[in-house]
């Protein structure tokens, strides 16, 4: 049996050519699931949620967690999903995988007014996630076999619910977590959607998951024309902090990338700043000298890129300011030196070159001009082009009435419609930027085949 199965999404970046990326899903592995438990939710409407509180409840040595056949009462220990009495067994993965487990239960869920414990609430109205055990401990229901966690659902808030995460994923407290924070949002109404970054997903990879602040699809192993409880998609922030209101806000995390404190630039620089928020950053600003110079609302994975203006020569002081969608904002800031426009054979240093008088990462920069690609995003340019040569490579744009406009060891080539790229004159490209060796059929990150004209650099 194929262990995989691989699923292929095509994503628009905004800023370049579109990404083919292969999400995975591991078709025999435990997944999170859900149980349809109709009646069990709140009338639509209603105006609060019946509690603020989340207890992650460690099921301990020898007596396990006790559960027992009823309606869902977080108090009472009573659960829709148990069959008769029942003991789901401990949680055995030591305190050292529990600690982690809780901050990263907490962290997932900081964004909203909810409070994530360990400790028993006792007999006050709070949602429960048992941890420990498998699902047969539980239940002998055939269609939940192999489940990693489970939960009753009804496509909305389902008050003192119990939900179950099972100890079944070893010390791997990120997919323990993963599952958790699925489980506990199946209480709140969410069902299972087509979005690799958060937690209410099937598919692996990009852990630790948070719930985003995006329209998605739902779905669990192809995306669905609709979602089961009505909506064409689902955004799982906005769905969360309509419940519950938003938690303690916190900053998102900003820097310059090819940029550092002091470094010389030249006329028509582009700032690029990675900007990364818990949810999603909604704006990054570029100050120069205390004065806006441009914004960017739209990103290629984490940066956002801003073309400078003219400046004058000498120092200058740049300063990012990423604001998320609760309106808080990260900042960051470095010194730079406005020096003439940089040449072909001078005017950068270390592993920069020079294209259209400014200087860029070179081929020994991953990422750089130069660099072995196979899809844009390994491209710090964004561009991977296929010039039906043995490698693709990464490029950018110049000016195909000066040769000049792109460093040794690189000629201007005609893209078409494109215009010039700086393409590899043999000796050029030299570093691969983490593809490994190309095979099978390549993104044409242009969107086309480039018509290979080199013309003839001066010396």
């Amino acid at each position: 049996m194929n262990r995989f199965l691989i699923v292929s999404c095509l994503f628009a970046s905004g800023l370049a050519a579109a990404d083919v990326r292969q999400l995975t899903i591991a078709s025999d592995r435990p997944r999170p699931r859900y149980v349809w438990t109709p009646g069990a939710a709140v009338p639509p409407g209603t105006a609060n949620v019946s509690s603020q509180i989340v207890y992650l409840h460690r099921c301990p040595m020898l007596s396990g967690c006790s559960v027992r056949e009823g309606a869902n009462d977080s108090r009472t220990d009573t659960s829709t999903i148990a069959d008769g009495i029942r003991q789901l067994g401990e949680f055995s993965q030591g305190d050292a995988v529990w600690n982690q487990v809780l901050e990263c239960v907490r962290t997932t869920f900081a964004p909203f007014n909810i409070t994530i414990t360990d400790q028993d609430p006792g007999n006050v109205p709070h949602f429960e996630n048992m941890v420990g055990g498998k699902i047969s401990d539980i239940t002998s229901d055939p269609n939940l076999q192999n489940a990693g966690g489970v939960a009753p659902f009804a496509c909305g808030e389902i008050p003192n619910a119990i939900v179950y995460t099972f100890d079944i994923y070893g010390t791997d407290f990120e997919h323990i977590c993963w599952t958790s924070a699925q489980e506990i949002a199946h209480a709140f109404g969410l069902e299972h959607e087509f979005l690799q970054k958060d937690p209410l997903t099937y598919l692996d990879g990009n852990l630790p998951k948070r719930f985003r602040d995006e329209a998605a699809p739902c779905g669990e192993y192809a995306e669905s024309p609709r979602c089961g409880c009505g909506a064409a998609t689902q955004n799982t922030y906005r769905r969360i902090v309509t419940l519950f209101g938003p938690g303690a806000p916190t900053p998102p995390d900003v820097l310059f990338k090819r940029l550092t404190d002091g470094k010389q630039v030249q006329p028509g620089f582009v700032a690029v700043i990675d900007a990364q928020d818990d949810v999603r950053v909604e704006k990054v600003e570029l100050f120069i000298d205390g004065v806006i110079a441009g914004m960017a609302t739209v990103s290629v994975g984490n940066d956002f890129e801003i073309p400078t203006p003219d400046l004058a020569p000498g120092d200058h002081t740049l300063e990012a300011r990423a604001t998320d969608v609760q309106g808080v904002v990260g900042t960051t800031s470095l010194s730079v030196v406005m020096g003439p426009p940089c040449t072909a054979d001078k005017g950068c240093t270390g592993k920069d070159v020079c294209v259209e008088g400014v200087c860029i990462p070179g081929p020994g920069e991953p990422g750089g001009i130069g660099s072995i690609c196979q899809k844009d995003t390994e491209c710090l340019s964004h561009q991977c082009a296929d010039a039906g040569e043995s490698h693709n490579y990464c490029v950018e744009s110049c000016s195909l009435n000066n040769p000049d406009s792109c460093p040794g060891s690189f000629d201007c080539i005609s893209a078409g419609a494109m215009g010039g790229v700086c393409w590899p004159s043999g000796d050029g490209g030299c570093c691969d930027s983490g593809g490994g060796t190309p095979h099978g059929p390549l993104l044409l990150g242009l969107g086309v085949m480039l018509v290979l004209v080199r013309r003839k650099k001066r010396r």
